[in-house]
């Protein structure tokens, strides 16, 4: 049986190095979908917590719990508690608590909210299939560029020079990349890293990541996959949370807050100060087309006229999953002729150029 601590010292030690734990979506689920479990059937709180915390193998939800069972074993709720966790538990996990807790339907909430992180983690298990060949087939290319730039072309060279022939274009630029990369390169890793950090500094930048996040909305192919993954999220926030008796305007703000799109971030809490002046949010949304397709607005407005606005989100982001999976199969497709056309122009550029002076030599030696 878990022992509970007394020591307020310690309690305040732990919290306080809360801020150096992790907790995975998948840890996350795990917690919600068991302690639904356990509430449905019967079981009190601080046991169903204790029963969590010893069938866990994760080191970060032991020091959670710890903190959790003490807090709760003193009076306090149990959403509370899991607000001193503000970076592993977002406003959407403590609002289903919060709700559960105060409507009785604690079990309930949970239920929601492990759902909720499933559809989530396939969503970004769906996003980083999309990626992954695209990010192998890169880093091979680059490896194989820097082998040949960077270890094959520089044994060659002298043997080129000593000659006294005349080098090919492509030779010639090949060459001096080398033997800039290889003379250079402390200063090439220190514009590499200054580059990086400019584009981080540029995504805090509320105008600039604006102005990136409306770009990347207009890129083909890429620009419609990202507005179906930010309407299938926001719908499946908003839906949630509509589920667990949230009102509506504070959905929408949770979903707002947790959308990855700038763009879309600005629009949905513009969504919700138009619901706060009375307008519907179909309304709002149809002027709007170019962010919300005809069939989300018109699923909404039916949401609204028939007072089901929660199934109504849920149905438009099971739609949008579906949706998901065609436009990253039809992503893989063109990336793929893609990549490769550039890949081998790339990489054959670099033989061709190593390839070509070795050639020309071979042919006057045996003329």
């Amino acid at each position: 049986m878990f022992q509970k601590k007394k020591d307020d010292a310690s309690a305040w030690t732990k919290a306080k190095a809360s801020r150096f734990l992790l907790l995975s979506s998948k840890e996350k689920m795990f917690f919600a979908k068991y302690l639904g479990v356990m509430l449905q059937a019967g079981i009190p709180l601080d046991r169903s917590l204790v029963a969590i915390h010893n069938q866990s193998r994760s080191s970060s939800l032991h020091a959670v719990l710890h903190i959790v069972l003490t807090d709760v074993a003193s009076g306090e709720f149990l959403s509370s508690s899991l607000k001193k966790f503000p970076r592993l538990f977002d406003n959407l996990f403590i609002n289903m608590v919060t709700v559960g807790e105060e409507s009785g339907t604690l079990a309930e909430s949970m239920f929601r909210l492990a759902d909720h992180i499933g559809k989530t983690r396939e969503l970004q298990a769906k996003i980083r299939g999309a990626t992954l060949y695209p990010l192998i087939v890169v880093s091979g290319t680059l490896a194989t560029a820097a082998y040949l730039v960077l270890v094959l072309l520089p044994q060659l060279a002298p043997l080129f020079i000593s000659l006294n022939i005349d080098l090919p274009w492509t030779t010639r630029v090949v060459l001096n990349g080398s033997v800039f990369l290889t003379n250079e390169w402390p200063w090439v890793i220190a514009g590499i890293v200054a580059l990086i950090g400019a584009w981080i500094t540029l995504r805090h930048i509320q105008p600039t990541r604006y102005a990136i996040d409306w770009v990347a909305l207009r890129i083909p192919v890429l620009g419609p996959l990202i507005k179906k993954i930010e309407i299938a999220q926001m719908s499946s926030v908003a839906g949630t949370l509509l589920k667990a008796g949230v009102t509506i305007i504070d959905a929408l703000k949770i979903a707002a807050a947790s959308a990855g799109n700038a763009v879309y971030r600005h629009w949905y809490f513009a969504v919700a100060d138009s619901i706060q002046e009375g307008e519907d949010i179909s309304h709002y949304l149809a002027k709007h087309r170019g962010l919300f397709p005809g069939f989300v607005t018109q699923m909404i407005a039916i949401g609204e006229e028939t007072g089901k606005l929660d199934d109504s989100f849920l149905f438009i982001s099971d739609f949008a999953q579906t949706e998901i999976d065609d436009a990253t199969k039809t992503l893989t497709t063109v990336l793929e002729p893609l990549l490769l056309l550039v890949v081998g122009g790339f990489v054959g550029f670099i033989a061709i150029a190593i390839i070509t002076p070795i050639y020309s030599l071979t042919t006057g030696i045996h003329t």
